[in-house]
């Protein structure tokens, strides 16, 4: 499954920042495409190594995210975006 088939991923992202081992795996499996298009980015193989540090970079940055401050936000979805052709 893919990040872009779950309707909301805030419930994850508290689970995963209060432990919860079984919701941070659900996690890095959703976002394990964008590892590897990262990983091997300007390469025609995955650098493994690559992969690992981004995964490691990924559960530090989810463990951080403050997600009361994402939700106080108005959309960044501006009217340009939604007018681009």
């Amino acid at each position: 499954m893919h990040y872009t088939e779950v309707d909301n991923l805030i419930p994850v992202i508290l689970a995963a920042q209060d432990g919860d081992a079984e919701a941070m795996s659900q996690l890095l499996d959703m976002f394990s495409y964008d590892f590897d298009r990262e990983a091997a980015y300007g390469k025609s193989y995955i650098d493994p190594d690559l992969r690992q540090e981004l995964q490691i970079k990924f559960v530090f940055s989810v463990q951080r995210f403050n997600v009361a401050e994402y939700l106080s936000q108005p959309s960044t979805q501006s009217s340009s975006q939604l007018t681009r052709t």
